[in-house]
C-alpha cells in the first residue's frame, strides 16, 4: 500500500475511534456531546468516508476538490430547508430538546443539515467504486416533448395534493422536485440528467442514488436516535412500528429523497451556482448558462444572500411550528429556584436526567425542601426528560393534574392537547399526534399496556 493510501487508512481509523469516543460520551449525557451528538458524529463520518475512498482508490471522492466540497456543504441546508418549509404544512416531524438560544441552535441546525448532500454524494461514490450497477442497462426510452411538459406538471400536482390534503397525500412531497426540475436538467445536459439515463437505457446512476439514499437514511436515523437534540416523526398511520425514530415504511422515502437531492443540485449547477461535478459516468459536464465573469460573481453574491435569507426565514418558522421543546434545565422545573438548582448540582444532579433518577428523600436532603415539594420536583423531572416533553410541556401537564408518568399513561390525547394549548400558544403545541408519543413512552415506563382507558391507536383520524 502506498503512502497516500496508508494515510487515508490512518485517517479513517482515527475518525472511527473518535466517533466511538463521542458516542460513549453522549451515552453518558456528557455535554456538549449529548445535545449535539448528531453534528459531532457526521463531521467525523464524512471525513472517514472520504479517507476510506483514499485508502481504497488512492484518491479522495470529495475533499480533493475544495470548490466542489464547499458547494455541496453550502447548498445542502438550503436544499433541505425546502422540505422543512413543506413540513410546516405536513407536520410529519418535530424537534425536541434543542437549546433555547437562537445564536446557538440556528448555526448548529445549519451545520447538521449541511451534511445531507455530501453524505449522499459520498455514499453514491462508494457504491460506484465497488462497481455497483455500473453496467446496468435496459431498453432505451424515447422522450418526446409531450413527456417533458407532462413530467413537471405532474410535479406541480404532487406538491399541490400534499399541501391540500397532507394527511392523505404527504408522501408525494418526496419525488415532487425530481419531477419539477428534471426536464430542465435534461434539456440543458442529457448526459448529466436522470431522464437522460432513462432515455439512453442507463440505470446505474439511478440505482446507486436509490441505494445511497437508503443507506444514508438508515444512518441518519441511527445517529439521530443517540442525540439529545433530535427529531421525532408523527407520520399519519405509521406511528406504531418504528426503527429508531422513523416508521418502517418511512424508510422508503429516503431513496426517492436522494434523487431529489441529485436533481436539485444539478439544477443549481445548471444555473451556474455550483460546480457541475456530481458525476458518476466518465462524461464532461455540460456548459452552464453563459455569463461574463462579473455577471457570474454578481449572481453568486445575490444567490448566496437569497439562500441565507431563505434559511433564516425557515429557521424562524421551525422555531414557531416545528420545535416542540427545548433542552430541559433543572432551574426551569416547577418548584425549582436558583438555590434549589445549585443545591441539586452540588449533590451530583446537575441535569434533569439526573434529578429524575433521585427519590424524594434524596432531593429533600440535598435542598431542604419538604417531602411533598421534593416529590413534585422528581416527578416534574421524570416528565420533562421523557420523549422530548421538556419543561414547558411538563409544566402544562402538571398544572392540568397529570402529576407523573403513570397519570400520563392513562390520559386522553384530547385532554392533553387542551392542557398544553391552554399554556402554550403555538400552532402545533400539544397536537394529538405529539401527545400520543408521550403516552406511548409513559405506558412503556409504567408498564401499563393493559391499562383501561382511551385507546390511543384510535386517534389517528383526529386532528394532528
Amino acid at each position: 500500500m502506498d503512502v497516500t493510501r496508508s494515510r487515508g487508512a490512518l485517517v479513517f481509523a482515527a475518525c472511527l475511534v473518535a466517533l466511538v469516543a463521542v458516542t460513549m460520551l453522549s451515552a453518558r449525557l456528557v455535554e456538549p456531546f449529548h445535545t449535539w451528538y448528531y453534528q459531532w458524529a457526521w463531521y467525523l463520518v464524512l471525513p472517514a468516508l472520504d479517507a476510506g475512498m483514499v485508502a481504497r482508490t488512492g484518491r479522495p471522492a470529495l475533499f480533493g476538490d475544495r470548490r466542489f466540497a464547499v458547494a455541496l456543504f453550502a447548498w445542502s441546508a438550503p436544499v433541505w430547508f425546502v422540505f422543512e418549509l413543506a413540513n410546516f404544512r405536513l407536520a410529519n416531524w418535530y424537534y425536541v430538546f434543542v437549546p433555547q438560544e437562537r445564536w446557538l441552535h440556528w448555526p448548529a441546525t445549519v451545520l447538521a443539515f449541511a451534511t445531507v448532500l455530501p453524505a449522499i454524494f459520498l455514499a453514491e461514490k462508494w457504491l460506484e467504486s465497488f462497481g455497483v450497477a455500473r453496467r446496468l442497462r435496459g431498453r432505451p426510452f424515447t422522450l418526446r416533448p409531450s413527456h417533458l411538459r407532462l413530467i413537471p406538471a405532474l410535479g406541480v400536482v404532487f406538491v399541490a395534493l400534499a399541501v391540500w390534503r397532507p394527511l392523505t397525500f404527504f408522501p408525494l412531497i418526496w419525488g415532487a422536485f425530481t419531477l419539477l426540475l428534471e426536464p430542465w436538467n435534461y434539456r440543458r445536459d442529457p448526459a448529466g440528467s436522470l431522464l437522460g439515463d432513462v432515455a439512453a437505457g442507463r440505470y446505474g446512476r439511478i440505482v446507486r442514488l436509490l441505494l445511497a439514499g437508503a443507506a444514508i437514511g438508515l444512518f441518519w436515523e441511527s445517529l439521530n436516535s443517540f442525540a439529545g437534540a433530535r427529531w421525532i416523526y408523527t407520520v399519519p398511520g405509521l406511528e406504531d412500528l418504528k426503527l429508531f425514530e422513523m416508521p418502517l415504511l418511512g424508510f422508503l422515502g429516503f431513496p426517492v429523497f436522494a434523487l431529489d437531492c441529485y436533481v436539485m443540485y444539478t439544477a443549481l449547477a445548471g444555473l451556474g451556482l455550483a460546480p457541475d461535478r456530481w458525476r458518476t459516468e466518465a462524461q464532461p459536464a455540460a456548459t452552464t448558462l453563459h455569463r461574463s465573469g462579473s455577471m457570474r460573481r454578481a449572481g453568486a453574491r445575490w444567490s448566496a444572500m437569497a439562500a441565507a435569507a431563505f434559511c433564516i426565514l425557515v429557521l424562524a418558522g421551525m422555531d414557531y411550528w416545528t420545535v416542540d421543546s427545548y433542552r430541559p434545565l433543572v432551574r426551569e422545573l416547577p418548584g425549582v429556584d436558583a438555590g434549589t438548582a445549585l443545591a441539586l448540582r452540588d449533590a451530583g444532579a446537575p441535569s434533569v436526567y439526573a434529578v429524575a433518577e433521585l427519590d424524594s428523600m434524596q432531593v429533600s436532603r440535598a435542598t431542604g425542601a419538604d417531602a411533598a415539594r421534593a416529590g413534585e420536583i422528581v416527578r416534574a423531572a421524570g416528565l420533562a426528560r421523557t420523549r422530548g416533553i421538556g419543561t414547558l410541556n411538563a409544566t402544562a401537564l402538571l398544572a392540568a393534574g397529570f402529576h407523573d408518568l403513570c397519570a400520563l399513561a392513562a390520559a386522553d390525547p384530547i385532554e392533553l392537547t387542551a392542557a398544553v394549548r391552554a399554556m402554550r400558544h403555538r400552532p402545533y403545541a400539544g397536537r394529538p399526534a405529539r401527545v400520543r408519543v408521550w403516552i406511548r413512552a409513559a405506558r412503556e415506563e409504567c408498564e401499563t399496556d393493559a391499562l383501561p382507558g382511551p385507546v390511543v391507536h384510535g386517534m389517528l383520524s383526529s386532528e394532528r
